[in-house]
Formats: C-alpha cells, sequence, structure tokens
C-alpha cells in the first residue's frame, strides 16, 4: 500500500472510504471524501446557548472601568461563590483572598468606595448563610433582633451625588445582589428578582477580573452573504486581526484575496481550491501551518499553537488574544474522510474563540456560519480535541 500523511505529519497505510484507521487512539471508520458545506450548515443548528444567569460577571461589559486604587478611596472586592449562588463584598483583602483559596470565584473590583462617609453595616444570617449589606441602622437593628448577626461596618457610603449602588431581592431564594450596573439590575428584574431602589452610592466605578470570565467581542463576518462559502478560516483570522487593530479597513473579499494556495492539493501547504467556490470533491481547507504563516504578514505575534489544550486556548483568551480554532459545522459529529492527501475532517469548519465564562462552563465563538454565540465548553471540547488545531493572534 501506498504511504499517506496526516496533517500531523505521522505515515499512516492508505485507507479507502468504509476502511479505518487509527486517530489519537482511536479506530476511526473513513467515510468517502465528501466536502461538506452550505447544504450541511442549512440543515443542522449550531448549539447556541444563553449565557449562564448565575455568573453576573457576564455583564462586565457594561462596566465601566476605572483603576483599582484612587485617592481618598477603597476598593470593594467582589466575590462569588457558584455553589450557593451568593455574592460577597468586601475592602478587605484578606478576606478576598481567603474566599478565593476555598473556591470562590473573584470577580474584582465591584466599585471604590470612599475612605470616610456613611458606614454600610454588614449582616449575616446563620441559617441561610447570607451576607446582608444596608445604609441604614434600623434595618441594621431590626435584623438582629430577627437572629441575624451583625458583624461590622463594611464600607462607607458615598454622598448621592455618587454612583448608585442599586438592591434587587430574590423572592424565591430569600438573598439580596448589590450592584452600580443598572444593566445587570434591570436583567435580573426581568429575571423576576424585585428592585429595592438605590442602596447607597459609590464614590467610583470598579474594575472587573478576568480570571473567570472574559468575552472579547470580535467582529462576525458572514462567509455566505459575502460570496465566500469556502472562507470560514480566512473569516475566523481577519476577525482575529481586526480585533487586535490590523488592517480594520479590509473587507472579508479583500482579505481571501490574499490567501496563500496549496501547490500539491493538501491543506498543510496552503489554501486548496477558492474560498469563493464551493465543490464536494474538492478539500477548500487551509490548516494552521500555512495559515499562521500567512497572518503573520500582517501582525508578527501570530502563533501556530496546535496541540494546545481547552484551558490553554482560555488562557490566551484571558490575555486578550483571540484564538482561531478548527471544528467541524455547527460543532456537528466529526466525520473523517479518506482523502489522497490523508484522513481528514469531511464537515471542516474553522471559528475565532474569543471568550470564556467558567461559573458557566461555557466558551464564546465568532462563526462565520453561525454568527457569534455562546456554547456549552464540553461540546466545544469534544470537536477541537478531534484534531487540537489552533492559532493565536496575540
Amino acid at each position: 500500500m501506498a504511504l499517506v500523511f496526516l496533517s500531523q505529519g505521522k505515515a499512516l497505510a492508505n485507507e479507502v472510504p468504509g476502511g479505518t484507521t487509527t486517530i489519537n487512539g482511536d479506530n476511526i471508520v473513513l467515510e468517502a471524501p465528501v466536502k461538506a458545506g452550505q447544504s450541511e450548515a442549512n440543515e443542522t443548528q449550531a448549539p447556541k446557548e444563553e449565557l449562564g444567569q448565575n455568573d453576573s460577571v457576564s455583564l462586565r461589559s457594561r462596566m465601566a472601568v476605572a483603576p483599582a486604587t484612587q485617592a481618598q478611596t477603597l476598593a470593594v472586592y467582589r466575590m462569588y461563590n457558584a455553589n450557593s449562588g451568593e455574592h460577597f463584598y468586601t475592602k478587605n483583602s484578606y478576606e478576598r483572598d481567603s474566599l478565593k483559596n476555598i473556591g470562590w470565584n473573584y470577580e474584582g473590583v465591584g466599585w471604590q468606595a470612599p475612605e470616610s462617609g456613611s458606614p454600610v453595616y454588614r449582616l449575616y444570617n446563620p441559617n441561610s448563610g447570607e451576607h446582608f449589606y444596608t445604609l441604614s441602622a434600623y434595618e441594621r437593628d431590626d435584623l438582629r433582633k430577627h437572629g441575624w448577626n451583625y458583624e461590622s461596618i463594611s464600607f462607607n457610603s458615598a454622598a448621592n451625588t455618587g454612583i448608585p449602588v442599586y438592591r434587587v431581592y430574590n423572592p424565591n431564594s430569600g438573598w439580596h445582589h448589590y450592584t452600580l450596573i443598572s444593566y445587570e439590575r434591570d436583567s435580573l428584574v426581568k429575571a423576576g428578582w424585585r428592585n429595592e431602589g438605590v442602596a447607597w452610592y459609590a464614590a467610583n466605578n470598579g474594575q472587573t477580573n478576568n480570571d473567570n470570565y472574559r468575552l472579547l467581542g470580535v467582529r462576525n463576518y458572514d462567509q455566505y452573504a459575502l460570496g465566500a462559502p469556502s472562507g470560514c478560516e480566512g473569516a475566523a483570522l481577519l476577525q482575529a486581526l481586526q480585533y487586535k487593530g490590523k488592517i480594520t479597513n479590509w473587507g472579508l473579499v479583500q482579505f481571501l484575496n490574499t490567501i496563500p494556495k496549496s501547490t500539491d492539493g493538501s491543506p498543510n501547504s496552503g489554501f486548496v481550491g477558492s474560498p469563493f467556490v464551493e465543490a464536494s470533491n474538492v478539500y477548500s481547507a487551509i490548516y494552521p501551518g500555512p495559515l499562521s504563516n500567512w497572518a503573520k504578514k500582517y501582525d508578527t505575534n501570530v502563533q501556530n499553537i496546535s496541540g494546545t489544550s481547552v484551558d490553554g486556548l482560555i488562557n490566551e483568551v484571558k490575555n486578550g488574544n483571540p484564538v482561531v480554532v478548527w471544528v467541524t459545522i455547527n460543532f456537528q459529529p466529526v466525520r473523517w474522510g479518506a482523502w489522497p492527501f490523508g484522513s481528514a475532517v469531511n464537515n471542516n469548519h474553522a471559528v475565532t474563540l474569543d471568550g470564556f465564562n467558567k461559573s458557566s462552563n461555557q466558551v464564546h465563538v465568532s462563526d462565520s456560519i453561525s454568527g457569534s454565540y455562546w456554547l456549552n465548553r464540553a461540546t466545544f471540547e469534544t470537536i477541537y480535541n478531534a484534531r487540537k488545531y489552533a492559532v493565536a493572534v496575540r
């Protein structure tokens, strides 16, 4: 039998449709070499999800950001317990770090409180486990009569010319939430929480933390609407490059006209065919090696990070780097085909990974077929791990 090469560079015995080969330690049945395209995209749906409601830093893009340290103000840190759903607020960094060490999520600086001002009291309910914050001494004393423990003055309130911190109440759990983000307040009210008005005032805005959540929000191109039915890898790359401020005045068609072409019919050497043409007998695709070389013409800090785990990809996004990843059309199950250059995924597709939410176990992609959306990390990981092809734009 003749030898062919997979993209990993490993020589394997040539297989035929209906035969089997071993990929990633699994015995894979090979289909006929039929490249999927727009018909499969139309017949399937991407596994889109709403962003997990329990992680309120999902609204971080709505929060105005200010430096964490300013004159005559103190940072109030915001923590989140994914098990109980409680948000906790403290100006004490030791308390913040102690909670991080036992599994709480640090969400950043909720707001800046003045060093002096009206005291905001903190109480604790030993039955429910809730911490409660109030500017009212009357409310503090009334709760103590009902079994709450008074813990301390937690921080101070600015004058009513400051930034309002809103209080909402969940009638189902009996718990409260505090936020200076009006969009967050309104979203919770729509979900059934009760708006209890302004609780106190902040001296300045907060600063979110990227450990548990980040959404870059890269641009989204529609490859079909732009006449590029096979242009997914180019679209994913252009979305990432433009997020980094490169060739922002270019459109997708202009960019795809510069794509390096394969000289031997293999996506390991360049793009096979034309991104503007779809043909089931042509493996119209480009793989990480030639794509990263193409990208370096526009951004010198582009790296082929194929083989990286999903945690590694998320770390790139955490650091503000979108990642081009090779998946399948609408994240459908991987189908391998027997192509002349080696085994390859028949329903190949590429998207830009640009967000994650650890609390709800989700990632976010900009997909040139199905738009921008959140999906379950496990779904993403299953499809990505079939090849682990990825290019980071740093």
